[in-house]
């Protein structure tokens, strides 16, 4: 981490964690559809939930995408232990806003 940045608040976390359990799939895999020489107009795909990619010599790609399961799990125990109130109105205000 960079010197002087500051740590995200636990709010911060639980939307990024909300982010991650609802981001979609449809960029990485039309990434894995464009040849690697085009990948420069590429620019602006949503690759969030994305933390693999592997392209073998034989031509098969691999796409790895973040654990939505275990950030569900998380966020439900961030609410048991938090306040589940607070966490509750929290995620309601994100599905409101549609993120």
């Amino acid at each position: 981490m960079k010197r002087g940045t500051k740590l995200p608040d636990r709010e911060q976390i639980l939307k990024r964690m909300w982010q991650l359990a609802n981001a979609g799939a449809g960029d990485a895999v039309r990434l894995a559809c464009f040849p690697q020489e085009e990948w420069s107009g590429l620019d602006g795909l949503d690759l969030d939930a994305l933390t693999e990619f592997k392209r073998g010599s034989n031509g098969v790609i691999e796409l790895k995408f973040a654990d939505r399961a275990r950030l569900l799990e998380r966020l439900l125990d961030a609410a048991d232990h938090s306040g589940e109130e607070q966490v509750d109105r929290f995620l309601q205000a994100m599905e409101e806003r549609g993120e």
